[in-house]
C-alpha cells in the first residue's frame, strides 16, 4: 500500500532541507512535522474513480452554488484584483458554506469537536462562520513543497495529537496533500473527521477519501463543487484551459479584506 511517510528534518538531502528552510523564512514559521507523500503515492491517491458517497457535493443540488463558483474564478483571473473585487471573491466563498447541507459551526458545536482551521484561507473563513474562535481551536501553517517528483507537507506545532472527533475548515482542497498530513499527525484509528471546503478537484476529493481509508477513520467530506483538474504545480485549474485557475491563491486574495485576527492559538504539548 502506497502511503504517505513521516521524515525526520536531519535526514533530508540538502536540497530538500534547503527547500524547507526557504519556505519556513518565507512564511515565518518552523515546521515540527514533514510528511512526504513521493510520486507513486501520490498517483495511487489521485487515480480516476468514482466519488465514494462520504463525498457530499452541495453543487449537485443547489445550482446556485456554481454561480457563486464562476464568480470566484473571474476574480481570481483579473490581472489586478481592487479590494471590492477581494470583497466579492470572499462574501461568494462564505455564500457557498451557507449552501451547504449541513453547516460547519453545527457540527463543530458537538461535544468533543476538535477543530482544524488551517493558516491562512482556512482561519479566516472559520472566523467568519462563526466556527473559530473555540477552546478546542487550532489554526496550523501547513504548506506543501516540491521534494524529488512528490510533494513535501511542512506543518507546524499549532495542531493537536490523537483526537476522536474533528472538524476541519479550509478553502479549497486541491491536491489535498496539506489536508491529509494533518489526518496523519491528529487522529486516532477510528476517530470521526468532517471537512468543509467550497471546492475540490476530483483528484483531491478522491485522495482525501482513500487516505481515510487506509488510515482506518471515518471521512465526511462536504464540498460545494468538484471541478477542474491539477496541473503542474497542483493547483486547480480549467481542464481545457490549464492557464486559467479555478480559486487561485485563496489566502493571497482574501487576507487583504479580512479583519486582523487575535494573535495564534496554542502549540501542541510536547511534555
Amino acid at each position: 500500500m502506497n502511503t504517505a511517510r513521516l521524515l525526520d528534518r536531519a535526514a533530508l538531502p540538502p536540497h530538500v532541507r534547503h527547500t524547507v528552510d526557504d519556505f519556513e523564512s518565507k512564511h515565518d514559521t518552523c515546521f515540527s512535522h514533514l510528511v512526504h507523500f513521493d510520486p507513486r503515492t501520490l498517483e495511487s491517491l489521485h487515480a480516476p474513480g468514482a466519488l465514494p458517497d462520504n463525498v457530499r457535493v452541495a453543487s449537485a443540488g443547489r445550482p446556485a452554488v456554481t454561480e457563486r463558483m464562476a464568480a470566484v474564478t473571474a476574480v481570481a483571473n483579473l490581472p489586478r484584483q481592487r479590494d471590492a473585487d477581494r470583497d466579492r471573491y470572499l462574501r461568494a466563498l462564505l455564500d457557498i458554506y451557507g449552501m451547504l447541507p449541513v453547516h460547519a459551526r453545527e457540527r463543530a458545536s458537538v461535544p468533543g469537536t476538535t477543530v482544524i482551521a488551517p493558516e491562512r484561507e482556512g482561519r479566516i473563513l472559520a472566523e467568519r462562520l462563526g466556527v473559530l474562535p473555540r477552546a478546542h481551536g487550532w489554526t496550523p501553517q501547513a504548506k506543501r513543497m516540491p521534494a524529488a517528483g512528490g510533494l513535501l507537507v511542512g506543518v507546524d506545532e499549532r495542531l493537536p495529537a490523537q483526537v476522536d472527533r474533528l472538524v476541519i475548515v479550509d478553502g479549497v482542497v486541491a491536491s489535498g496533500v496539506t489536508l491529509m498530513a494533518m489526518l496523519h499527525l491528529t487522529l486516532r484509528p477510528g476517530a470521526d473527521v468532517e471537512i468543509f471546503t467550497c471546492h475540490s478537484t476530483e483528484q483531491g476529493a478522491l485522495a482525501l477519501a482513500r487516505c481515510a481509508g487506509q488510515l482506518g477513520v471515518t471521512l465526511t467530506l462536504h464540498v460545494g463543487h468538484v471541478s477542474g483538474a491539477l496541473n503542474g504545480t497542483f493547483y486547480a485549474v480549467e481542464p481545457d484551459a490549464p492557464d486559467r485557475v479555478l480559486l487561485g491563491d485563496v489566502g493571497d486574495t482574501i487576507s487583504p479584506v479580512a479583519a486582523a485576527s487575535p494573535p495564534r492559538g496554542r502549540r501542541r504539548d510536547h511534555a
